[in-house]
């Protein structure tokens, strides 16, 4: 951790602030910034942001202020939040999920007709169709096409096996081409965008210490699943280039995949979130560069006995199975310990403390 994260300093700074609080070092978010856009204009890529794991709008410019040209656009995660980033000045809005609601297909053409560009994610012609029948009702007065991006299965599935993550039914490259091909014949709908994102690859970090014996089996299921995303991704490259289709953006990755990602040389952009601030799930992947750019405070609110000190509410984890290497970790002050058997909770975290720092009723304490 860099030296400047200081206890009394940062209980001073949250005097005023209410709980839960998080705290952001400007110092190391713009070293993480800097770091990924070198990894990144370096393979002449694009980096779009991932709001879902950012969530606070003035960081979300400031990251990209910081990144300037290498920075294009932001990956959200449903129609009400971009109807509100677009409010404040954001464009360039990719929704990674499909949607059947008709207030969010709603937002969708509203936005679109404004002028904003909005790309909603498809994964069968059902997803299209919802879309397309709200189209329709306005075909007569605009020639507004509605935007959208195709997510296709990244999974590895070696033997049967399934690693990775239930999203997109398209697996293999024939269900691309004959959803592709039905997409290409609806009047109303573009295809702007492919998205391919590989969590086996991106969401697994393979140094982690809380589970060293398997981490050469991480390694090599890592290493055999780029290949094969490899392939998937090229072979979709090929068959557009040979139709002659040219997309807006070609997607993949996340935080723990960019530099196997960006290799790619079809891949036009990367998603990133988690890397800038630096969540301790990614201290644990091997080509890592980030360093820990923010903590969350949780208030003391009771002392059930002595060394131990109860705050109110809890921290938040990453999706996927709760585990060690994702639940929160005592940052500040020394001397911290989680209470196993209740661990953070959603209205309260006990935790044991045996450190030299006085703490009191009301003060923070820092993971």
């Amino acid at each position: 951790m860099p030296c400047h994260w200081d206890y009394r300093k940062l209980k001073i700074l949250l005097e005023r602030e209410s709980f839960p609080s998080m705290i952001v070092d400007l110092d190391c978010l713009d070293e993480n910034i800097s770091n990924i856009s070198k990894n990144i204009s370096t393979a002449d890529k694009k980096i779009r942001i991932a709001t879902k794991s950012i969530r606070v709008p003035d960081i979300i410019k400031y990251i990209q202020k910081k990144g300037g040209s290498n920075f294009q656009g932001l990956m959200c995660y449903s129609m009400e939040e971009a109807k509100f980033l677009s409010s404040l000045g954001f464009d360039d809005l990719l929704i990674a999920y499909p949607t059947f609601s008709f207030n969010d297909i709603e937002i969708f053409f509203s936005l679109t007709q404004a002028g904003t560009k909005v790309v909603s994610m498809v994964d069968c012609v059902d997803h299209v169709k919802a879309i397309e029948k709200f189209w329709n009702r306005f075909s007569s007065e605009n020639n507004y096409k509605a935007r959208v991006c195709i997510d296709v299965d990244m999974s590895y599935r070696p033997a049967g096996l399934h690693l990775g993550v239930y999203r997109s039914p398209i697996r293999i490259f024939e269900q691309f081409k004959e959803l592709f091909d039905k997409i290409s014949q609806i009047e109303n709908i573009e295809i702007s965008g492919i998205m391919g994102y590989e969590a086996q690859i991106a969401g697994m970090g393979e140094r982690n210490p809380f589970s060293p014996l398997l981490n050469p089996a991480k390694r090599f299921i890592k290493y055999r699943s780029a290949k094969d995303v490899y392939k998937k991704r090229q072979a979709v490259h090929q068959y557009l280039e040979e139709e002659g289709f040219n997309l807006d953006f070609y997607n993949g990755g996340g935080s723990g995949s960019l530099l196997s990602t960006s290799k790619e040389p079809w891949i036009t952009e990367v998603t990133v979130g988690s890397g800038f601030l630096q969540s301790h799930l990614f201290d644990y992947y091997k080509d890592n560069t980030s360093v820990p750019a923010f903590c969350f405070a949780l208030q003391v609110t009771r002392n059930p006995e002595p060394g131990y000190y109860t705050c109110k509410s809890g921290g938040f984890i990453a999706s996927g199975e709760t585990s060690p290497d994702k639940s929160p970790i005592p940052f500040l002050p020394d001397g911290m310990n989680i209470v196993s058997n209740e661990g953070f909770g959603e209205v309260q975290t006990p935790v044991k403390y045996t450190g030299s720092e006085e703490i009191q009723l009301g003060d923070p304490l820092f993971f």
